[in-house]
């Protein structure tokens, strides 16, 4: 999910908010003494690794795309993972994008935005790097989401009760404060659960049921699945279930050159359309590159957001930046000579400050 301003048309501001973002990114390369000739090779030394791969790398938004928005796949998949009574037998993709004016957040971009065939909307984010708070972000994401969905709700309310006649009024008065079912499924590639499980529901409930020992849920209609791709730990010869076998694709796809055999039409069929072709899949390739240097852009703007301490000397201003680089390696798949660059970048400021 990304957020960014609205513009005068959907294209006109994704193409403002990129170019910003590329000024942003080159800003940040040049003040840490990276050249953009370093940043042209990098780009290069991505794609064709990329290129080399044999499938795409599916925790990275073009290729999770590529792998879930089909709707056999998506329907395998939610079967799967919400481990629910009501079996999904069909799916509708959606827009992505909304206007939100309840907040700051003027644009809202899901990943994968689904209905079932009974109504339920869901909000499927692949999430690469950790963003803190995570908790507040999915929250703060599906409440957005949770508002889009209650207009379009209510739209159709209208076009089945649409007069003035009172009996019309009274079926639209009873729906007014209904809420569609929204869930909200967070698949992290980064540690989330405090506990070995890789896999947590969050829902909205009563503290006096709980002191009962009954806990109860105040609604079923809004639901976050957690999965947490760290804590999922099973081998190739541990996968029994189909949740098991969507989970080690989802973790294992970017770094095997061979998957196992998963014996199931719809994971197959996945299987295949994941697997790179290096002639027709280059502008995929090359939105996986883009993507993979945005992340490890990250780390640089941290380490900028600290120069200013750095410029004046302050040893706890680098122990500060240091921290921060270590946790970031651990959070995020940066490579260890990322890592080693802005390091190196780091002790030249300080050595300039000194």
């Amino acid at each position: 999910m990304r957020l960014a301003p609205s513009g005068n048309s959907v294209g006109g501001s994704q193409n403002n908010a990129m170019a910003k973002e590329e000024n942003e990114i080159e800003g940040t390369l040049q003040a840490l003494g990276v050249s953009l000739d370093y940043e042209q090779s990098r780009k290069q030394e991505l794609f064709e690794k990329y290129s080399r791969a044999k499938y795409l790398d599916v925790t990275l938004d073009p290729g999770f795309k590529r792998l879930l928005k089909n709707e056999a796949a998506m329907v395998s998949f939610l079967n799967a993972v919400l481990h629910t009574d009501d079996e999904i037998r069909s799916v509708t993709f959606k827009d992505t994008e909304f206007d939100v004016h309840a907040t700051d957040l003027l644009r809202l971009r899901l990943d994968i935005n689904a209905q079932t065939q009974s109504g339920k909307s869901i909000d499927i984010e692949m999430q690469k790097s950790s963003v803190r708070p995570f908790e507040e972000r999915a929250i703060l994401q599906e409440s957005a989401f949770l508002c889009v969905e209650k207009k379009a709700f209510d739209a159709e309310i209208r076009k089945k009760y649409p007069s003035k006649d009172p009996k019309d009024v009274a079926e639209r008065e009873k729906h007014r404060y209904e809420i569609p079912h929204v869930y909200a499924i967070w698949i992290c590639d980064f540690p989330i659960n405090s506990d070995e499980n890789y896999r947590d529901v969050w829902r909205i409930y009563s503290e006096n049921s709980i002191a009962k020992n009954d806990p109860l849920p105040v609604t079923d209609k809004i639901m976050y699945f957690i999965v947490d791709l760290v804590n999922f730990t099973k081998t190739a010869d541990e996968l029994e279930t189909i949740e098991d076998k969507w989970l080690y694709l989802l973790k294992h796809a970017g770094s095997s050159d061979k998957l196992p055999a998963f014996n199931d039409d719809v994971l197959d069929d996945a299987v295949a359309r994941i697997t790179v072709d290096p002639g027709k899949d280059n502008e995929l390739l090359e939105a996986q590159v883009a993507l993979t240097m945005s992340i490890d852009e990250q780390i640089g703007r941290i380490v900028l957001a600290h120069q200013d301490g750095l410029e004046q000397g302050r040893e706890e201003e680098r122990q500060k930046s240091e921290a921060t680089i270590s946790k970031l390696q651990e959070e995020s798949a940066v490579k260890d000579a990322e890592i080693a660059s802005l390091r190196a970048a780091l002790a030249r400021v300080t050595r300039q400050a000194q």
